[in-house]
């Protein structure tokens, strides 16, 4: 190993090559026989963690718990090094990281790591979807992750702002964004000068104007709570709008929309859109034309007749999805039985982790997957109950879940007392679960049928 003279370094160089050794310090443990893997705990797995965040592989909290985040985000990271993806780190694994960690660190910001782009995940993207859902672009969940949702918000900031319309977030886009941000506090703060400073900087309320206010009403309008021409004012027929919906919604009544009750409004909207798009009464093959497993349905909106959690809602159902979420280390808020969207942010992390659609829709494959079949108090769709006949899969590599897919599309994992599995389908009755189980069998998977 090399032996460095630190006397001869400069202060500056011997700062940088300190920042790096104290970042990597945990996985200059490479040559220890004994890997790192889930129920570990303490300073190294921590290490782990950041090198996996700085690395674009971990969303999770950095809490020195070696837990399922941080061995799908070390099987993530193994699968792009061609490493046994096994999420635990070992001697290979370890030595793999530091090198990564280190090219990363000495790389610093280079213009390239300043480019978004589908397929992007971190801080950065973070706080992308955050300044597109406050310039009113982007209103999905927060991921960290950048998908197809918030490559339409950038293409839609774009062309408002007469950009390359790419759907890249580049240094430019970023910069406008940034640009926009300051202008629309200034705006706000300077607001209505007759009234003095706004006192909502980061919310839109009466005295605003804008594209985005003008959205607002058109999405009040759909509706049906906004009946006056959408002009782009604020004004006091926008507020008492805002403040019916927000009241027929279980928010906080005060006609100021913040990004909860912005979200809410877009969602809603969203529903109304693909409800009026498809006519059930019409001479089309409904099988045809609505397919429930689509992800485009959950996409586009959440209604709770559709036996969905969806945003708003106040129920029981609610505190077993947050309990669940705070065992999983991924809400860390009080327990209120409220869906807001903290609540859905967390869902939709928890889905990508679990390699689910990431709508922050409890639907019933979620639903399941948060290991809640059993405990349901109202029922996430109406055949949650009645379809207890589970045709299950045994996890046996990092690629039993994909390879399910290609006859299952709709199969996503799941835990129990059974262990980590695949969950294939699940039956009202047995002799349909049995049926399923023997098509798989005949393609060579472990599959047999568990009643839940």
């Amino acid at each position: 190993m090399t032996n460095w003279n630190w006397q001869k370094l400069s202060s500056g160089a011997a700062m940088r090559l300190l920042s790096v050794a104290l970042i990597l310090g945990v996985i200059n443990f490479a040559e220890q026989a004994l890997a790192l893997g889930r129920g570990n705990s303490g300073p190294q797995v921590t290490s782990v963690q950041r090198c996996l965040q700085k690395l674009g592989y971990y969303n999770g909290p950095i809490n020195g718990n070696f837990g399922p985040l941080t061995e799908n985000a070390v099987k993530k990271f193994q699968q792009a090094k061609k490493i046994s993806a096994i999420g635990q780190v070992g001697p290979q694994t370890q030595r793999s990281l530091q090198a990564a960690c280190q090219s990363k660190q000495s790389s610093g910001s280079t213009s390239t790591s300043n480019v978004l782009k589908v397929g992007s995940r971190g801080s950065a993207v973070t706080q992308l979807q955050k300044s597109l859902r406050t310039l009113g672009y982007f209103n999905g969940p927060v991921t960290g992750y950048f998908g197809q949702e918030t490559q339409q918000a950038v293409i839609k900031f774009q062309q408002s702002k007469k950009l390359q319309a790419d759907g890249v977030a580049g240094g430019n886009t970023l910069q406008v964004i940034r640009t926009s941000l300051a202008s629309r506090s200034n705006k706000k703060s300077n607001n209505a000068v007759s009234g003095g400073v706004d006192n909502y900087p980061n919310a839109w309320n009466e005295g605003d104007a804008g594209p985005q206010v003008l959205q607002l009403q058109r999405n009040l309008a759909k509706l049906g709570y906004f009946q006056a021409t959408p002009t782009g004012n604020f004004g006091s027929v926008t507020k008492d709008a805002v403040v019916r919906f927000q009241r027929d919604n279980g928010l906080t009544a005060n006609g100021i929309v913040d990004g909860q009750t912005w979200t809410a409004i877009a969602t809603n909207a969203n529903y109304v859109n693909v409800n009026n798009s498809v006519n059930v009464n019409n001479s089309v093959n409904v099988n045809n034309s609505v397919n429930v497993n689509n992800s485009n349905v959950n996409n586009s909106g959440c209604s709770p007749t559709s036996g969905f959690i969806c945003l708003g809602e106040n129920s029981p159902r609610v505190v077993a999805v947050q309990q669940s979420l705070r065992q999983k280390g991924l809400f860390n808020r009080d327990i209120t039985g409220y869906y807001g969207t903290e609540t859905r942010d967390a869902v939709a992390q928890f889905q990508q982790t679990a390699r689910l659609n990431p709508t922050g829709i409890v639907d019933f494959q979620t639903w399941q997957a948060l290991g809640l079949t059993n405990s349901n108090p109202t029922g996430v769709q109406n055949s949650a109950v009645e379809n207890r006949y589970v045709v299950i899969v045994p996890i046996r590599d990092a690629n039993t879940l994909d390879q399910v897919r290609q006859f299952v599309p709709q199969a996503f994992t799941m835990r129990s007392n059974l262990g980590e599995f695949v969950n294939a389908g699940a039956f009202r009755d047995r002799s349909e679960a049995e049926k399923r189980s023997s098509q798989l069998r005949d393609r060579g998977f472990d599959a047999r049928v568990e009643y839940f």
